[in-house]
């Protein structure tokens, strides 16, 4: 859905040390993406970022610190280059301005590593992500960009869930191929019409058939 046709060259700001040598092993393990750059402040990366060649830049940020993040931002669009924000607060006020500066990816440093590797791969190919405690907490106010609708939201198990529902199964049927309960199965759709700002179950079907998560055989019909 968001795979890449080259590997993703990444540069990497964290300016914690901890968090920075987890997002590093996280990323060098990951198949086709590679740390081209890597920088230890604000001031640094302020100076350096226009001399390195990079397709995704994954960047820590602090609170509101707009003037810097304002800087990096706008290099970035110019470059056309895509940027994943790391953030350690859930301010809503603070996230509000990242989604109003055109942010396309943010997580938590609380997010789950699936969270985090699905991040990389979807806004390294230009599509949205937003971890689940950044939707739940701009949901709340109506203020997630109506374009952030991609299935590039979605978990890999919410994913396959949708895929079963499209394809006509029943939450029964469902639960028995993910070998899950029926209340999981239940709890994974409603995220899934939540994420996808979807009102409808019957919706999924034309919206996975859409975005080409299924297909429709019609020499069987």
């Amino acid at each position: 859905m968001y795979e890449r046709t080259s590997s993703a060259a990444v540069l990497l700001a964290d300016f914690q040390f901890l968090t920075s040598m987890a997002m590093k092993d996280l990323i060098d393990r990951l198949p086709g993406f590679q740390i081209v750059g890597q920088f230890t402040s604000r001031k640094e990366l302020l100076q350096g970022i226009a001399a390195v060649e990079y397709d995704l830049l994954v960047l820590d940020i602090f609170g509101e610190d707009t003037e810097s993040l304002d800087q990096i931002t706008k290099i970035s669009q110019q470059s056309g280059r895509h940027m994943l924000i790391i953030t350690n607060t859930q301010d809503r006020a603070t996230v509000q301005a990242l989604l109003k500066a055109g942010i396309k990816g943010i997580v938590t440093k609380s997010c789950s590593e699936e969270e985090i590797t699905n991040a990389l791969k979807a806004v390294s190919v230009g599509h949205r992500f937003y971890c689940n405690s950044i939707l739940n907490l701009v949901m709340e106010s109506g203020q997630l960009p109506q374009e952030a609708s991609e299935p590039s939201m979605l978990s890999a198990r919410e994913l396959q869930v949708l895929k079963l529902i499209a394809q006509g199964n029943t939450t029964r049927k469902v639960a028995d191929s993910l070998n899950i309960s029926i209340h999981t199965v239940n709890s994974h759709r409603k995220n899934i019409l939540r994420k996808l700002h979807i009102s409808s179950p019957i919706h999924l079907i034309a919206y996975a058939v859409e975005n080409g998560l299924v297909t429709i055989d019609y020499d069987k019909k």
